[in-house]
């Protein structure tokens, strides 16, 4: 549903079993599902008037492909809230690159999994460790793939779990953003939705759990689920027990996803080794995969209007340089960034540099994952020549030595 590949591969067999579906423009399933609505009577969710032959048929094509297209879906029907750099509001969505890349890793593991379960039987489904920078649209993407799951499919078990209540409030926000949102013909009926904690649906008896990091009973603890979130992972006071309480539960099938996302915290803990282990391919975690979000894969995020002339200082070109010798890694292309994006970096870079918060400005925009994992606590070395010899060095090529002692 998330590959091209997998998704024509569904239509086939749709196609093959006599259903019938043909796939339209944005702009016309939208008006269509909007006139559709506004036939439904508010007082008994009713239509005022039978269906024709035509609008029904509409409804079951889109349905179909809906089910069989995580992106038809989103782009006809999975409103969310819009980031204030697009004028807030609620509409459809339009996937950043940040968003866009993470759907290309997401796909191709998806293209994996059923060649391996057409193979073997079995597979260990979508694993997604989302090493993401500030506001780049993690959460957002993974509620639309958590809801499309639920709503399109019989039986799928969720959880959503954050850090704490107020954060696991704004996931049952957004849930229901997307659900009030939802045609007619496409919101399922709810059974049961109290408030922050859990979420049913009537008929298609598809359910969801919101937990909190620092419940005593563990998260997921006694449970499986089909679709998983977890959001600021690094900050749980017990992450690592997400290792212990939550993974064994994972089941074995192609259509399970797990999507664990955070910014960094600091060097060490749960999120910083398990993250570097994925992104290392180190042995027992070769079924997840390492998606990072460098702070400059957005241009519509993160920048200040240029002076007239304005030439970038040797720190920031040496960081431009970084970009761009890193960007195809992490972007999926090689990325240079806008003057305006530039002096954005720039100006804050000085900003935290005089106030001593250096560590945290690039924990939290950093362009590489050995960039966002600071230290907490003060050094020997500031952080911003730390930061000068990490943008000149070339990660991938290795200056081999020998270490001898004499006594």
């Amino acid at each position: 549903m998330y590959s091209p590949l997998i998704v024509d591969r569904t239509l086939y067999k749709f196609k093959k079993a006599g259903l019938l579906f043909a796939p339209r423009p944005v702009e016309d399933s939208i008006a269509i599902s909007q006139r559709l609505s506004a036939l439904i009577n508010p007082a008994t969710e009713q239509p005022k008037r039978p269906y024709t032959s035509d609008e029904s048929q509409f409804m079951r094509s889109e349905t179909l492909l809906c089910r069989a297209d995580f992106r038809y879906w989103a782009a006809r029907y999975g409103n969310w809230e819009l980031d204030a750099s697009e004028g807030g509001g609620v509409a459809t969505a339009q996937f950043w690159p940040s968003q866009t890349r993470a759907l290309q890793l997401i796909s191709a593991r998806e293209e994996e999994n059923w060649a391996n379960y057409d193979k073997h039987g079995f597979s260990a489904g979508i694993l997604i460790a989302w090493h993401k920078t500030r506001q780049q649209g993690a959460t957002g993407l993974a509620r639309l793939i958590s809801l499309h799951r639920m709503c399109m499919f019989k039986s799928t078990r969720a959880i959503a779990a954050s850090l704490d209540g107020d954060k696991v409030h704004e996931l049952y926000v957004r849930d229901k953003v997307i659900l009030d949102n939802l045609p007619p013909f496409l919101r399922p009926q709810i059974e049961f939705d109290v408030k922050d904690q859990h979420i049913g649906f009537e008929i298609l008896k598809s359910r969801i759990t919101y937990q909190q990091a620092n419940q005593e009973a563990g998260v997921g603890t006694g449970q499986q689920f089909d679709v998983s979130h977890m959001t600021e992972v690094s900050l749980w006071p017990y992450g690592e027990r997400l290792q212990f309480d939550f993974m064994p539960a994972i089941p074995n099938s192609p259509s399970t996803f797990v999507g664990f996302e955070s910014t960094a915290n600091g060097r060490g803990g749960f999120w910083y080794e398990f993250t570097e282990s994925i992104r290392k391919k180190e042995y027992g975690f070769a079924e997840w995969i390492y998606s990072f979000t460098p702070w400059y894969i957005n241009s519509n995020k993160n920048r200040l209007i240029s002076p007239d002339g304005w030439v970038p200082n040797e720190t920031t070109q040496r960081h431009a340089e970084l970009i761009e010798r890193t960007s195809a890694e992490f972007a999926g292309a090689t990325v240079r960034p806008g003057m305006n994006q530039l002096y954005w970096w720039e100006q804050q870079f000085e900003l935290n540099r005089k106030l001593g918060t250096l560590h945290i400005f690039l924990s939290n925009y950093p362009a590489t994952p050995e960039q966002s994992f600071q230290h907490s606590a003060s050094s020997a070395i500031p952080h911003d020549t730390v930061e000068w010899m990490r943008a000149g060095a070339d990660m991938k090529k290795g200056m081999p030595y020998g270490v001898e002692w004499k006594q």
